[in-house]
């Protein structure tokens, strides 16, 4: 199945109620109050409280876009069974990761040509050996048969779930741990992040969430850049479910996850916000999801639940919170659960990040350009760029550079290629 869904030419300007017959339920926290020194000092300003309380109960009902809705993050446990030779293979593992240590990952391929890195670290406390792919990371336990949990835990890339339908990415397991002698015997979930993507018209702030927050978790943190609001905590961050509403445009400008712009369809990612729930397998388990299958049946339930009576924005034009006017914006981000429900095996054209990374690359190498001119006295442009070539052709071999390169491509991740660099899908 494919991981996401987007829409970018459906503008969501006159939201509906959800058809439900589930009531929303109230809040375990009280919405305008938390016991935290930001909402105290907000509460201090009589005359501010009453001004973003009215912004609120009056909310601009064209001012928000939706872009996309999907799953972001997807790790799942896999029980595996291993060949005759996994004593072996063990040694091999355990030899590879004592060498990668200090490396940042030692080069190897798959008998059918797949390149990836053995990591020095594994994942505490079950799994010993890590192999990093392009698409994702395997995490290995150094057991040898499973038993009521997963032997195998994978965590699957953000660029491969926007980009790659399901059912091919099962393949790819399949194929690398069949290399290690592995076969797969069941597939259980376990962490799903759910989010979706708006275009809002204003930016969110910190009073104005605490005063339409209606939710079961009275624990909420925030990260601001001097006075802006750029994401949003409510739950701890060891709780099996918790959310995060973060402005992602600006995310995007330091991760340079451009390919983002694409699927939402647009040039520029300001003012781009995601809603997003992060969901560990004690949640799961509560909706009884061991399976894939049961994932997908149930993703459109979560969100509803998720959006409607976990955590939700209200007006506050009500003592009881049950009773209150659901945010225009919110009644938006709960109907996505429908989209949710309508998840395909399909996948977008991969449009790689490289323009805004290029750029900044070359400016690092335009002031390094600089530097060797002057510490080496050469005045003239073209002279100092023939000086910079000579040499690092002096510092660099073929040998080298290939390796580097090699690792390099697996280290960036899923860029619309599978199974290598002779894979004729692109």
């Amino acid at each position: 199945m494919a991981l996401f869904v987007s829409n970018v030419d459906d503008p969501v300007t006159t939201p509906q109620i959800p058809s439900t017959n589930e009531a929303p339920c109230g809040a375990a926290g009280d919405a305008c109050l938390a016991g935290t020194q930001a909402v105290t000092e907000g509460a201090a300003s009589e005359s501010m409280a009453q001004s973003v309380t009215r912004h609120a109960q009056n909310p601009p009902v064209e001012n928000f876009q939706f872009l996309s809705c999907g799953i972001d993050t997807l790790d799942l446990g896999l029980f595996v069974s291993w060949d005759t030779s996994w004593e072996k293979t063990k040694a091999f593992l355990a030899e590879k990761k004592d060498s990668s240590q200090g490396t940042g990952g030692l080069l190897d391929e798959t008998d059918i040509g797949r390149e990836f890195l053995h990591q020095p670290g594994g994942k505490p406390p079950n799994y010993r050996y890590q192999l990093q792919f392009p698409e994702y990371r395997l995490y290995i336990a150094i057991s040898d048969k499973f038993g009521t949990s997963p032997n195998v835990y994978v965590t699957i890339n953000a660029e491969t779930l926007w980009h790659v339908g399901f059912t091919t990415i099962l393949e790819l397991l399949e194929f690398d741990l069949l290399n290690f002698g592995g076969s797969i015997e069941r597939i259980q979930p376990s962490r799903c992040d759910l989010c979706a993507d708006f275009k809002l018209s204003s930016p969110l702030s910190f009073s104005l969430l605490e005063i339409l927050r209606v939710s079961r978790s009275r624990k909420v943190r925030m990260i601001t850049n001097d006075s802006a609001l750029e994401t949003y905590y409510c739950g701890s961050a060891g709780s099996p479910v918790q959310v995060r509403i973060y402005d992602k445009g600006t995310e995007i400008l330091k991760s340079n996850k451009q390919w983002f712009l694409p699927i939402w369809g647009l040039d520029d990612p300001a003012g781009v916000w995601r809603v997003e729930f992060q969901l560990r397998r004690p949640f799961l388990h509560q909706y009884r999801i061991t399976t894939l299958d049961d994932l997908w049946q149930r993703i459109g339930a979560m969100w509803l639940y998720l959006t409607g009576e976990w955590f939700s924005l209200r007006l506050p034009d009500n003592e009881k919170t049950e009773r209150r006017t659901i945010d225009p914006w919110w009644l938006a981000v709960q109907e996505c659960r429908q989209r949710f429900g309508a998840l395909s095996d399909a996948r977008r054209t991969f449009t790689c990040d490289t323009v805004e990374p290029i750029q900044r690359t070359l400016a690092h190498i335009i002031g390094r350009l600089i530097s060797i001119s002057a510490q080496s006295g050469i005045k003239d442009r073209k002279e100092a760029i023939n000086h910079l070539c000579t040499l690092l052709h002096d510092k660099t071999d073929d040998r080298k550079f290939s390796e580097e390169y090699r690792k390099k491509s697996i280290k960036l991740g899923y860029r619309g290629k599978l199974g290598g660099s002779d894979d004729d899908e692109s």
